[in-house]
């Protein structure tokens, strides 16, 4: 009898744990589109291959959430539906200890945590980065993309772009502030402002040369003069004269009138680097680092500058290790928890369920954040962080399940 009930139990909590882990997906990717890629999807920026790739890596991805989150859903609903209906109570009259009942459920557990295991380490950081790749890649493939209707463009080395619309291969009113050159200490500032009624992006081969150019049409600008600033040199060889001197005409310069020159074009070509935008891609971000990657830039951070990547901190990467391996637990945690309360519960309704795993969802993936969200901040610990939530709902489940033991 008990075997036949172990599979009942196996095959209800499975099903319920596909069908969640199904929804909560769907739901997460969705969420992702909508929050990422929508206004690029319908302003054209993002061709629609590119949207199919993102969810295709979007979807392995969000397993590493979803299953734990799937697995404690149906956990609730079966076991609140089995103590409504006093099945439990039948199965302790037949001599069978609550520990023998759950077995097979904690077996299905341990086996979600070794999947969350592989996602976690191998799957999820895969997915990430392509994630990451498809959407630098289409952008980076075709530069019209980087400029938006409305929009202002501010990641470009040395310009601000705002363009008022965008008609094919053409960009209409478009205004830009290119900054000075930054010395050393000091700030960028404005040094020329072009306003142009129609421009055109020529790329040439971007991967090579990393900048695009900008054909102005009907283009009007103006340079702006700031007062010549002393070098760091020149002002230690200043006499206190000399140094009050300069200090008061630099007050005169900066307080007066900015000296503006304006000049009107037919045409005229601008070069823009996007120097930038390489470089952002080249910072590795710790979720789309392999595990490999992760050991290495720990013991040896110039291994991955020698590969022509920028890692992140030493505490950043040290909190996604132990985070990682920490969240395969998830599964055999959040189970744990989830039996005493669906049996505590007593609930056959189904969206009840559904709000206890919110809840418990909720309070367990907050306190993983924490970790990450401090990730930078090796003095608060983030990669013992990671670990609080699993020591947290362990205790509690254990404590819940050793009382509905002892009943």
């Amino acid at each position: 009898m008990i075997r036949l009930f172990d599979r009942y139990l196996g095959r209800q909590v499975m099903v319920a744990t596909l069908f969640a882990v199904a929804v909560l997906s769907v739901v997460l990717v969705l969420g992702q589109i909508f929050k990422k890629l929508l206004d690029k999807l319908v302003d054209g920026v993002l061709p629609a291959e590119a949207i199919l790739k993102f969810i295709g890596y979007s979807f392995p991805w969000s397993l590493s959430f979803t299953v734990p989150w799937g697995l404690l859903t149906a956990v609730l609903l079966v076991f609140g539906r089995l103590s409504a209906d006093n099945e439990l109570i039948a199965l302790r009259m037949s001599g069978q200890s609550l520990r023998r009942i759950c077995a097979p459920v904690l077996v299905l557990a341990l086996m979600a945590s070794g999947l969350c295991f592989w996602i976690n380490t191998a799957v999820a950081p895969h997915s990430f980065a392509e994630i990451r790749k498809t959407t630098q890649q289409a952008v980076l493939s075709d530069p019209k993309a980087i400029f938006r209707p409305d929009s202002l463009v501010d990641d470009l080395n040395g310009f601000f772009i705002f363009a008022e619309s965008k008609e094919g291969e053409k960009l209409r009113n478009l205004q830009i502030i290119q900054l000075q050159p930054e010395r050393s200490g000091d700030r960028a500032r404005p040094a020329r402002y072009f306003f142009s009624r129609e421009a055109e992006v020529g790329s040439g081969d971007v991967a090579k040369t990393r900048e695009i150019t900008l054909l102005l049409r009907d283009n009007f600008m103006m340079g702006r003069g700031w007062p010549k600033e002393a070098s760091a040199e020149e002002l230690q060889a200043m006499s206190r004269e000399q140094m009050a001197q300069y200090n008061e005409r630099l007050r005169e310069d900066k307080e007066g009138m900015p000296e503006v020159d304006p000049v009107t074009s037919e045409f005229s070509p601008l070069s823009v680097s996007l120097k930038k935008m390489f470089e952002k891609n080249a910072q590795l971000r710790v979720n789309g680092m392999t595990m490999g990657q992760l050991r290495s830039g720990m013991a040896n951070p110039a291994s991955l500058v020698a590969e022509g990547l920028i890692p992140p901190s030493y505490s950043a990467m040290l909190t996604e290790f132990h985070r990682r391996i920490s969240f395969s637990f998830a599964c055999l945690v959040l189970a744990l928890v989830g039996i005493p309360f669906g049996i505590t519960a007593q609930r056959r309704e189904t969206s009840a369920g559904f709000v206890l795993s919110l809840v418990v969802g909720i309070c367990y993936f907050a306190l993983i954040m924490l970790g990450g969200l401090w990730q930078d901040s090796p003095g608060k610990y983030p990669h013992l962080w990671v670990w609080l939530p699993n020591v947290i709902f362990g205790l509690l489940g254990l404590g819940m399940f050793w009382r509905l033991q002892k009943r």
